[in-house]
């Protein structure tokens, strides 16, 4: 029988394994857009702590868990870690070039 602790415990390898794996796959992601190649590497780390994660979150709370904790710590890790590298950018505010490009083009029609 698995006690509440020892599922926490589970839980916080599951969330490291995780998390690991999201940051593994955007710096994977960033030297594919930089050098041109694959760093098969980083994917190995990636798919090593993704199954590691998943043993835990398995173990821990069921299958489901899989998708339902492991996916979104991972979706959260790659997109933090992804806009860390400069990948991409979320603007929570529209800046000024883009409103006034929007302006011109609304003129032009």
């Amino acid at each position: 029988m698995i006690t509440l602790g020892l599922r926490l415990v589970l839980l916080l390898f599951a969330l490291v394994g995780f998390g690991g794996a999201g940051a593994s796959l955007a710096v994977a992601r960033y030297r594919y857009m930089a050098e041109g190649e694959r760093d098969l590497g980083m994917l190995g780390v990636a798919a090593m702590l993704v199954s590691c994660g998943a043993l835990c979150t398995t173990v821990g709370v069921g299958w489901m868990g899989v998708p339902a904790f492991g996916g979104v710590v991972l979706w959260v890790s790659y997109v933090l870690m992804a806009g860390h590298l400069d990948l991409f950018r979320i603007e929570t505010h529209p800046s000024e070039r883009s409103t006034s490009e929007a302006e011109e083009s609304r003129r032009a029609d």
